[in-house]
């Protein structure tokens, strides 16, 4: 981002809705904000739309301020929350929500519909034929009633366009780590990842959300890409990559970074710090094998790149993301 012009949220409510579905993202997007450097620092304008102005009771026993619709804001994100019990309740009794969910498809807005709030998607046409996910108890549910989208049981995220669909309350937070990249920046998102803790993402395909800027459309980048991938543990070789795909490195230098929004370097030491994570999350490898195994051969300069992309050393990675670990005992006998 290179102003700091206001940042425009606006979420659907409901008595059914799952507050934290609303709550969680609107935090995690306040905080980007204010993460971001003073000079590209945007203000967070939150909205609650309801059927009416209202101080409106939820089903958890919380009341929240609402205020109508206006039918003419177009914010920058469109959060549909989660919904408690059956979706056909909300269809039913507050069908106002797919002129908004239309509108902002329109506009261009992000809309990040969690859980079953994906059925007002469906609902409102906006996604075609496109893949969605939503909570798996709806699975077969939403499959009978809109034949013509293609769930996808396999994903947490789907993403079609703007529009993303987050099968649970527990995967918005990963979502919205990533719209913090795609609002502010790289930079951002990192300092956010950490914040509201390391683990908080995961990887999705086909997208790997935020990972390795793999969903353009510059066919030879991908394949080099792919070459830099497969060679990990090598270091690049700028001149063999370009011969690779028929260009000069100049031109393969600013190809790769229009196309992924970084060098073929820094894309590399990104690949690198998201396989350094999952070793050091899955597996009991000394720090130093670890940077050995995604190509550091110096253990200093890997905690040091480590650190500059996490925001945190290997060794504090590894203690954060395993700090939640543990197992239920057994049920006695």
């Amino acid at each position: 981002m290179t102003s700091n012009s206001a940042i425009t949220l606006l979420a659907l409510a409901h008595p059914r809705m799952l507050a934290t579905s609303i709550t969680l993202p609107l935090e995690i997007i306040r905080a980007a904000a204010h993460a971001s450097p003073p000079k590209t620092r945007s203000e967070v304008c939150i909205k609650l739309v309801g059927k009416r102005t209202e101080t409106l009771p939820l089903a958890q026993g919380l009341s929240i301020p609402v205020t109508e619709d206006d039918a003419i804001t177009i914010p920058d994100i469109l959060l549909i929350p989660a919904i408690w019990r059956h979706p056909r309740w909300v269809l039913h009794h507050h069908p106002w929500q797919l002129d908004v969910i239309r509108r902002c498809v329109e506009g261009g807005s992000w809309v990040c519909s969690v859980g079953a709030g994906s059925f007002l998607l469906a609902e409102a046409g906006v996604l075609h034929e496109g893949v969605a996910t939503t909570h798996w108890h709806w699975f077969d549910t939403f499959e009978t009633t809109y034949p013509n989208v293609a769930l996808r049981r396999d994903q947490l995220i789907t993403q079609q366009g703007r529009i993303f669909c987050v099968g649970s309350v527990n995967s918005i937070a990963d979502l919205m780590v990533y719209l913090a990249g795609q609002i502010f920046s790289r930079a951002t998102a990192t300092t956010i990842e950490n914040q509201f803790s390391p683990e908080i993402r995961r990887r999705f395909s086909p997208h790997e959300l935020l990972s390795s800027g793999e969903t353009h459309q510059d066919e030879k980048i991908l394949d080099v890409q792919w070459l830099i991938r497969s060679e990990l543990k090598q270091s690049i070789n700028l001149a063999r990559l370009a011969k690779s795909c028929d260009m000069t490195t100049r031109t393969l230098h600013r190809r790769f970074r229009a196309a992924t929004g970084m060098t073929p370097v820094h894309y590399q030491h990104t690949i690198r710090t998201e396989e350094a994570k999952a070793l050091l999350l899955n597996t009991n490898l000394p720090v130093a094998e670890v940077g050995w195994q995604v190509g550091f051969r110096d253990a200093s300069v890997f905690s040091r790149r480590f650190r500059a992309l996490a925001g945190v050393t290997p060794r504090q990675y590894r203690i954060a993301v395993r700090g939640k670990v543990f197992a239920i005992d057994p049920p006695a006998t």
